[in-house]
């Protein structure tokens, strides 16, 4: 499974805001998954891309068989 993260790629030139992408590593490579962006923008696409976690299911307690009554005789 690919792990994503959020790094600064640069500034833009008119306002010298800082840009960001989301990238990922895939067998130690890292791949550019998105465009330039804002840093809010950029955690909102890496939450969006990350699967959502299930919540962990409880399991049901073991039935216990109901005990044999003896025969009287």
């Amino acid at each position: 499974m690919s792990k994503y993260k959020v790094i600064q790629n640069g500034v833009r030139v008119p306002s010298g805001e800082p840009v960001y992408q989301v990238v990922t590593t895939d067998a130690g490579n890292p791949m550019v998954v998105s465009e330039l962006m804002t840093k809010k923008e950029a955690e909102a696409a890496v939450k969006a891309l990350s699967p959502a976690k299930k919540p962990a299911q409880k399991k049901a307690p073991a039935k216990k068989a109901p005990a044999k009554k003896a025969v009287k005789r």
